[in-house]
């Protein structure tokens, strides 16, 4: 069994690929998934703590996609909050100035 990684970049010779496999005998399966991060590889990506991220996960902060009992925070969430974070330090940081 052999993978086939397509992205939004891939060029269109992907279906090439595929149609020629297909006429070769072979049988395709397709699945789609988001890029995403775990709570821990999310906080060394941030800068926190894993802590902080699940807090911040259980006061809905950070929106997760659940994998049976463990979270997965797609990319977009990891950037999302780590501009809101960026903001929210900049801004207690000034109150001290």
């Amino acid at each position: 069994m052999s993978t086939l990684e397509i992205t939004a970049a891939s060029s269109d010779h992907w279906e090439d690929v595929i149609r020629g496999r297909l006429a070769a005998g072979e049988t395709a399966r397709v699945s789609f998934h988001r890029p995403s991060m775990t709570p821990a590889q999310m906080a060394e990506s941030v800068g926190v703590s894993r802590a902080t991220i699940m807090r911040r996960i259980s006061n809905n902060e950070i929106r997760t996609d659940r994998r049976g009992n463990r979270h997965r925070i797609p990319l977009p969430e990891v950037e999302r909050f780590r501009h809101a974070y960026v903001r929210e330090m900049a801004r207690d940081l000034a109150a001290d100035f």
